[in-house]
């Protein structure tokens, strides 16, 4: 190879060079994914409300790209610390998954109004970037209440609730008001695990001594209201021929084949997963929401090996709205209201 040839060689390997230089400083990085804080209202494995609301993460991240840190209670100082943090790393969707968060929620999102805030199982936002989400049970529950009227025989029911809520109540006045509409003379028994706690929701010892108390006073139907804590009523009746529970936030039939009537299901798993989508999305929006068996966002759903009850309990369905509208409770004067706001 001559001179002129080396030239021409050295001066092409040499713009090859330049050329990829400026290329490689000019291509710009892929921007950070966004980050997602979720907050649950326990531990992980209740078998119930915060597994479900784990399972709606788990969908969203099969299918969107962000990233996520998970929080097993509201650390206000550690999370206002990531929100004030200016680094990609900085969370754009904070999702409080507890009614004992709504507080705490509505005071973030009013003091970091740039960043979305998804609260679930609580009530009223009247800011831009707050949606709450409350599920009411109060449709799934009366349908529970029909189930329990029809099961018993000794005509004497029981609910076991995790502690004294907004949320609760109505689990309770729909269970209450299902079986009254069956046969009102049929006596209902009312026991919270924790008077003012929300360790209610995970003591199961204390709530297997409750659910032996009354089983042993005749109650042969209990509804266990009571997140992980219920788990332990569903244990005594499992050892407790003729007494049977009916489930909470998830189909827990597996957890007792042969006692487990129906699961009130609650679909958290739904709320969390659709809140982040619609964030990706671009779509999601402040303002309240209330959702419930009318929507598809609870049900009743069976044990397979009961489930010759269901021709009964779906008699029952249809009435379910009229109930509602018809009650005076807080959430049916609220419901009414999401109705005509949803026309």
């Amino acid at each position: 190879m001559n001179r002129r040839s080396l030239l021409i060689l050295a001066a092409a390997v040499l713009a090859g060079i330049l050329v990829g230089s400026a290329l490689f400083l000019t291509i710009p990085k892929d921007p950070a994914p966004p980050m997602v804080i979720i907050v649950y209202g326990g531990e992980k494995g209740d078998l119930s409300f915060v597994d479900s609301a784990s399972r709606g993460l788990s969908t969203a991240q099969e299918n969107l790209t962000f990233e996520t840190l998970e929080f097993t209670s509201l650390e206000y100082g550690t999370i206002e610390a990531l929100l004030k943090n200016e680094s990609p790393k900085r969370p754009v969707l904070v999702i409080t998954a507890s009614f004992a968060y709504t507080n705490a929620t509505a005071q973030l999102a009013s003091e970091y109004p740039e960043v979305s805030f998804l609260g679930i199982d609580q009530q009223g936002s009247s800011l831009p970037n707050l949606r709450t989400c409350e599920i009411t049970s109060y449709g799934s529950s009366y349908l529970a209440g029909i189930l329990a009227a029809n099961v018993t025989s000794t005509r004497h029911v029981g609910i076991i609730l995790g502690t004294h809520s907004d949320v609760l109540e109505g689990f309770l006045l729909g269970y209450r008001d299902g079986i009254r509409a069956v046969d009102p003379s049929i006596v209902i028994e009312e026991r919270y695990v924790r008077e003012n706690s929300v360790e209610g929701f995970s003591d199961p010892v204390r709530a297997q001594e409750i659910a032996r108390e009354m089983y042993e006073g005749s109650v042969d139907v209990i509804f266990t209201v009571a997140g992980f804590s219920g788990t332990g009523a569903i244990d005594e009746a499992n050892r407790a021929p003729g007494r049977y529970v009916i489930g909470v936030d998830r189909d827990q039939s597996d957890l007792g084949p042969d006692v487990i009537l129906a699961s009130a299901v609650k679909h958290v798993d739904r709320a969390v997963e659709s809140g982040i989508r619609e964030f990706m999305e671009g779509t999601f929006c402040g303002g309240e929401q209330v959702v419930g068996l009318r929507e598809g966002a609870t049900d009743l759903v069976f044990n397979p090996k009961f489930a010759g009850y269901k021709e009964t309990v779906d008699l029952w369905r249809e009435k379910v709205d009229q109930v509602i509208l018809n009650t005076r409770d807080s959430y049916g004067v609220r419901y009414q209201a999401f109705l005509s706001r949803s026309a």
